[in-house]
């Protein structure tokens, strides 16, 4: 009981740092949905378990708590390659930008 309790105040603290970040437009509308359904999804499951259960049959798991593990480490796996992309994407722009800053501040040997 006391975990459900920490589980569910933790998702509504997340929830209102998601909503906060939302008004000071630093997370688009997209995310914004994104992050509070998951949290939505959590409080749900915390509050009732056996939804989990219900959902893990139907796709031919034994526990809910065995598909949520699945569901988190593919999704972490996929944000973690989803955040390299990005950062060699960020990577060749910051080359490109720093060659042409480089040819247009070159100055003429003498």
């Amino acid at each position: 009981m006391i975990f459900q309790i920490i589980l569910v105040a933790f998702a509504l603290f997340a929830v209102t740092r998601t909503v906060k970040q939302f008004r000071a437009q630093k997370v688009s509308l997209h995310w914004f949905l994104l992050w509070n359904g998951l949290w939505a999804v959590v409080i749900g499951v915390t509050l009732w378990p056996t939804s989990a259960d219900f959902v893990a049959h139907l796709v031919g798991i034994g526990r809910g708590a065995d598909l949520a593990l699945y569901v988190t480490a593919v999704a972490l796996s996929y944000s973690v390659f989803r955040l390299f992309v990005r950062q060699e994407e960020t990577q060749r722009e910051i080359t490109k930008l720093v060659r042409k800053m480089a040819i247009a501040d070159a100055e003429e040997p003498k």
